[in-house]
């Protein structure tokens, strides 16, 4: 079966808007600062961002994204700052 030069590019386009999507939630990401735990958790209370980023590239999601307003996804987060739906 010959496939048409519309649906070649039809299935390139759509596999190159599936590889782009990832890279456009990083995008989102880039005005989180990145901070250790360590040095966050020496700050006062009122200098503590509501959100870092972990330095590590090891870290994986939730555990590289630290919220700290109650509303993580980070169970160590939880344990440590609280959650509003941790149980």
């Amino acid at each position: 079966m010959r496939i048409s030069l519309m649906s070649r590019l039809a299935i390139a386009a759509a596999v190159a808007s599936s590889l782009a999507a990832p890279l456009a939630v990083r995008a989102g990401d880039q005005n989180i600062p990145v901070m250790t735990l360590r040095a966050a958790l020496q700050l006062p209370p009122n200098k503590l961002p509501t959100v870092f980023r972990s330095p590590n590239p090891y870290q994986h999601e939730p555990y590289n994204i630290h919220r700290t307003d109650g509303l993580s996804r980070n169970p160590d987060d939880c344990t440590r700052w609280g959650c509003i739906d941790h149980r």
